[in-house]
């Protein structure tokens, strides 16, 4: 198996390999199981769909191209190798339209045994090769279905296969079933329980001369170009045979927006299953836009035309974006064309965490979905609790070129911003996963952090959007990426929507700090400058959507100054449900920007808030009570056992307490405070 970094292009990927050659990856989102293809008791059935689309409607579907060997793929670990026996798999074709099972009863009616025997877990091959005593030769337009049993009443060793997710075109789909269990396994009795997740597969037919192209990527960012670059060509021998240094011709097309026809050979031996990586420098992919690399092999006497031609259609020469202030704001809503966002690569770890994600996100611990920020129906999600554990993994999601716009004023400069909206589920509050804004000044080769941005709020018991602001003014005139990096501790899926970035013009004024607090039943607005010049006036705007916002009110500036100045505004009739407010700041010539979205929720009910959390020495309460009155407060462990109780008095608007935290174990509780017709609940973490 290759690993290798991969740049992607969300929509526009086509591997011509993965379709027509008679080496075939099943497709869908990689993850890792344990023993997902071997068990993990003493008897073990799997049974498991792939789809003809992404075996290949032409693969295998001949004698002279049957389906000869199955190889399931390793990820790394200790305690390699060992055996399994009394192994068995069978396959059968299926109609296209079935795609998903059911929990029930397993049976082997329609099977063709192919295997039977021993196999060798062994990581130094990468995979479990199964190489089949009876070929399996596919329908055309069907689906394959695979099932395995395992009845050596003994319990393997724990081992993490690769796996995919779903099936092709649906990560959702329970494409797999599987029965682990001590009792032996009886056909039409034992049964299986449905999953989404099944064995990442190969399925394979050797030839005696067969030479394959298998990657074509170009090695550098995805960027401006205004230097050659370098395409790199992956070729394979897929035969059973050597092949001689020199043998195997390599040509390499670049089509659409740049062209060009480069053709190199492989410079050394090639034994069965070697791989080659051939580089071919000075590639000229200056014209912006979309271009396509086509790469094919050509060898003599080589039987099998299907694997010869690779193709990445996507390599995208970015024109930059910014060349005059009238394109401002650069807006990605991650919905239709990707004008702004819309390539991934990894920075550290085996795979890369970014996807655009559509419809609402959840995963087997997860109780509330990560939903897309309305009105969309998709946002680019960071899956750090992806598959197995990919702590300490950094995927970066970046952008186009762009200019930030040179300075027409010399004093003051004006401001840049990029804006975005942030997201995450309600796991694990102590996994710090997070999101570093970083920006690239020399087209996509070294990267620059910025600000790092993680949980809104550690007891979040759903997720919510939150809209976050950086001032990227410090590169006005230059030619830049903006890119989010992902930071995984396995924990928290991260949610990323509505990026903007903007440009405001002169600044009247440079604003320190930007605040909005429920008081009781109105809502307090806070800010403070640090420098104002020829400002005007301060315009409360306020949404109920966070998109559409009227004036509420506005407060005078000072005009001009050079220390800090405070200012303050009362909301005294907030809407019911999130209210957000923005400030917009005007200069006497009447230019403007906006300040960054802050928001409040107004339910017509009181709210707690607790800090820190996860709480070490003293538990810090903020109840904001919409009436005064008794109340009790209760912290129960997750078992519903009571471990502390108090009765308090509270006040109208905000009270302020803090109870120690000496007495509570390590572990999580629930905190509830009940008030006359309402009860308010978090959940806090004692370390």
């Amino acid at each position: 198996m290759i690993m290798k970094k991969i740049y992607f292009l969300f929509f526009w990927m086509v591997s011509a390999s993965a379709v027509f050659s008679q080496t075939v990856n099943s497709s869908g989102t990689i993850g890792a199981s344990s023993s997902i293809v071997i068990g993990s008791a003493n008897f073990h059935v799997l049974e498991a769909i792939y789809h003809d689309n992404e075996i290949g409607n032409n693969n295998f579907i001949t004698p002279g191209t049957a389906i000869e060997e199955i190889s399931f793929f390793i990820q790394a670990q200790p305690g390699l190798p060992f055996s399994v026996n009394n192994y068995k798999v069978y396959l059968k074709n299926i109609p296209v339209a079935t795609t998903t099972f059911t929990d029930g009863a397993y049976s082997l009616t329609g099977y063709t045994q192919v295997f039977s025997g021993v196999v060798s877990v062994d990581i130094n091959n990468g995979s479990v090769d199964v190489p089949l005593s009876t070929p399996f030769v596919r329908t055309a337009g069907s689906n394959l279905q695979i099932l395995i049993t395992r009845e050596d009443n003994l319990v393997p060793n724990t081992t993490f296969f690769f796996s995919s997710l779903g099936i092709l075109g649906n990560n959702a789909a329970t494409s797999c079933r599987r029965y682990n269990d001590v009792t032996p396994l009886t056909p039409g009795v034992t049964s299986l329980s449905a999953s989404v997740f099944r064995p990442y597969i190969q399925f394979r037919h050797t030839f005696p001369i067969n030479a394959s192209a298998i990657n074509v990527e170009q090695t550098g960012p995805i960027s401006c170009f205004n230097t050659l670059q370098t395409v790199d060509v992956t070729i394979y021998n897929e035969g059973s045979t050597p092949i001689a240094a020199g043998a195997v011709n390599t040509t390499l097309e670049v089509l659409a927006s740049n062209t060009g026809t480069y053709q190199l050979s492989n410079t050394q031996v090639l034994q069965p299953g070697d791989i080659e990586v051939i580089s071919f420098p000075n590639v000229n992919l200056d014209n912006p836009g979309f271009s396509s690399f086509k790469a094919y092999v050509t060898l003599a006497s080589d039987a099998n035309a299907y694997s010869d031609t690779t193709e990445f259609i996507g390599a995208y020469t970015s024109d930059i974006l910014g060349q005059n202030l009238s394109e401002f704001p650069l807006v990605e809503d991650a919905e239709t064309t990707l004008p702004l966002i819309n390539f991934a690569d990894e920075v550290s770890g085996t795979r890369q965490l970014w996807d655009l994600y559509v419809g609402s996100y959840t995963n087997l611990d997860q109780p509330s979905p990560l939903i897309p920020r309305a009105p969309g129906t998709r946002f680019y999600q960071f899956d750090s609790y992806s598959g197995n554990n990919s702590t300490g993994f950094i995927s970066r999601l970046y952008s186009r070129c762009l200019r930030v716009p040179a300075s027409a004023f010399p004093n003051p400069t004006p401001i840049t911003t990029v804006s975005f909206w942030m997201s995450h589920d309600n796991l694990f509050p102590s996994s710090l996963d997070s999101i570093y804004l970083c920006v690239s000044a020399d087209r996509g080769n070294t990267w620059t952090r910025l600000a790092g941005f993680q949980r809104y709020d550690a007891a979040a018991l759903t997720p919510e959007w939150r809209q976050k602001l950086v001032d990227i003014s410090a590169y006005t005139g230059q030619i830049i990426q903006v890119g989010f990096e992902g930071v995984s501790k396995w924990g928290n899926a991260i949610g990323l929507d509505d990026i903007t970035i903007n440009y405001s013009g002169p600044a009247p004024v440079t604003l320190l700090h930007f605040d909005a607090r429920r008081n009781g039943s109105v809502n307090k607005l806070t800010w403070n400058t640090s420098w104002e010049q020829n400002s005007s006036r301060f315009i409360i705007e306020r949404s109920t959507d966070g998109r559409n916002f009227t004036p509420l009110g506005y407060v005078q500036a000072a005009g001009t100054s050079t220390g800090q100045r405070n200012y303050n505004y009362t909301d005294l009739a907030p809407q019911k449900g999130i209210n957000y407010y923005r400030l917009k700041m005007e200069d006497q010539n009447n230019s403007f920007r906006y300040s960054e979205i802050r928001n409040i929720r107004n339910l017509g009910v009181s709210d707690m808030q607790i800090t820190p959390n996860p709480v070490v020495d003293n538990l810090k309460i903020q109840v904001d009570a919409v009436q005064a009155g008794t109340a009790i407060l209760y912290i129960n462990d997750l078992s519903g056992k009571k471990i502390y109780q108090e009765s308090l008095n509270l006040a109208s608007g905000l009270n302020n307490l803090v109870i120690s935290a000496a007495t509570l174990a390590r572990g999580t509780y629930i905190l509830s405070l009940q008030m006359a017709g309402e009860t308010l609940v978090k959940k806090v973490s004692r370390l």
